[in-house]
């Protein structure tokens, strides 16, 4: 085969690829197109009144403790 043959079989191939991967993007964005019509959205439900968020209660054992561990860190980072 010369290399003119080569390419014109090659660019065959190359848009016969192309087209077959257009046609389906399209055949898939109408397939999902479709049934977003068919299927109904869900509707999410309503809450009447909404729970306030609880803060945990302060423990000040835990802030000492905390601050003890923070600063005994530092101290030894920091010879």
């Amino acid at each position: 085969m010369e290399i003119e043959q080569l390419l014109v079989q090659s660019l065959q191939l190359l848009g016969l690829g192309m087209g077959a991967v257009f046609i389906i993007l399209v055949l898939l964005i109408g397939l999902i197109t479709l049934v977003s019509r068919i299927v109904p959205e869900e509707s999410s439900p309503t809450l009447a009144a909404t729970p306030s968020p609880v803060r945990p209660a302060v423990n000040n054992d835990h802030i000492a403790a905390i601050s003890a561990a923070i600063q005994q860190y530092r101290k030894n980072r920091n010879p």
